[in-house]
C-alpha cells in the first residue's frame, strides 16, 4: 500500500525534472557525462568537456550556402562572441538540412555531444553499445544525440547526423535504415547547393 502512495509522487517528480532538465535524458545503456559545458541554440543543445575549444570547432565548421550571409552581415555590425557564432552556424545548417530534404518535424531540438579526443568518443561508444567504435561520429535516436569530436567535426558531418535526427522526427513509422542512410548522404552532398 505505502508504494501506491509514493509511485504516482516519485513518477511527478521524474516528470516534472524532465521538463526543466535542458540536456539529454540519459537512459541506462548511456553514460552520465561529468563536467561539461553548455552551449544552446534554436535547433541545438551542445554539450562539450572543459577542454573542447570552440573557436577550433567553429573553424572547422565551413558554411558557404546563402542563408550564412546573414550571419557575415550581422559580425560586421556588432561584435558576435564565439559562442553566438557557433549557434548560428549549426542553426544554419540545420534550417539547411530541412530545406534540403523538405521535411520540417515541430519543435525540434538535437543534443549534440562534443568530446576532445577519439578516444574519449570511442569509450562513449563502447559503453552505450558494447562494442568497438568504427565511426568518427553518430547518432543515437533514442536519445536524439550525435556524438562527435572536436577534431573532426565540420559541416557536412553536422549535416549527415542532423539529417538523421530530422529523418527520425518526421515520420510516424521510421524508413528502413538504408533509406534514411541515402537521405543523410543526399543531405550532406546537396548541403552547399
Amino acid at each position: 500500500m505505502e508504494i501506491r502512495k509514493t509511485l504516482p509522487l516519485f513518477l511527478l517528480i521524474s516528470f516534472l525534472a524532465s521538463l526543466s532538465w535542458p540536456g539529454p535524458v540519459f537512459s541506462q545503456d548511456e553514460p552520465e557525462e561529468a563536467e561539461r559545458r553548455i552551449l544552446t541554440s534554436r535547433f541545438c543543445t551542445v554539450f562539450y568537456e572543459e577542454g573542447v575549444n570552440l573557436k577550433v570547432v567553429s573553424r572547422r565548421i565551413n558554411l558557404n550556402f546563402s542563408s550564412f550571409y546573414s550571419l557575415r552581415s550581422l559580425r560586421k555590425k556588432r561584435d558576435l562572441s564565439t559562442e553566438e557564432i557557433l549557434a548560428e552556424k549549426l542553426d544554419s545548417i540545420f534550417a539547411r538540412v530541412e530545406n534540403i530534404l523538405d521535411m520540417f518535424p515541430s519543435k525540434i531540438n538535437v543534443v549534440i555531444n562534443i568530446y576532445k579526443s577519439k578516444d574519449t568518443l570511442d569509450n562513449v561508444y563502447e559503453e552505450i553499445f558494447h562494442e568497438q567504435n568504427t565511426a568518427d561520429s553518430f547518432y543515437i535516436y533514442k536519445t536524439n544525440t550525435i556524438y562527435t569530436t572536436e577534431r573532426v567535426i565540420n559541416e557536412g558531418i553536422l549535416a549527415h547526423e542532423m539529417a538523421h535526427c530530422i529523418i527520425d522526427h518526421y515520420f510516424v513509422i521510421l524508413p528502413p535504415r538504408k533509406i534514411q542512410e541515402m537521405l543523410a548522404i543526399y543531405a550532406d552532398v546537396h548541403l552547399k547547393d
